[in-house]
């Protein structure tokens, strides 16, 4: 398989549900396949997603729901301009060589999130 095509773009278009408070934004996801974070490897399920909006770089909580009991902080930093999937909430994936790598967390918000990471594509 070509570099070119491992590194292809996927916006996730399986976001359940998406809700926003005053200070936090929530997203609940279902994933359907095993993705990475960092170092870790995450397996499909559904997950919570949670930022303090009020920060423009913050700690990302991803915590899985109904029996997956994967949890994990990551650093993030502030994305601005168009979403990947327009108006919806969305997550983007690029697919490397240790499978599809979540990259960035778009909510309800125009603002996304980049996750920091040491690994290097």
């Amino acid at each position: 398989m070509s570099s070119v095509i491992k590194r292809t773009i996927v916006v996730v278009g399986v976001l359940l549900a998406s809700a926003v408070a005053a200070q936090a934004e929530t997203l609940e996801v279902k994933i359907p396949f095993a993705f990475v974070i960092g170092e870790q490897t995450m397996p499909a399920g559904e997950y919570r997603i949670e930022r303090d909006a009020t920060m423009p770089s913050s700690v990302v909580l991803i915590r899985g729901e109904h029996g997956n009991t994967a949890t994990l902080f990551v650093q993030t930093v502030e994305l601005t301009g168009e979403k990947p999937a327009g108006v919806k909430s969305a997550l983007v994936f690029v697919s490397d060589e240790a499978g599809m790598r979540l990259t960035q967390v778009w909510g309800t918000a125009k603002i996304g999130q980049e996750i920091l990471s040491r690994h290097r594509s």
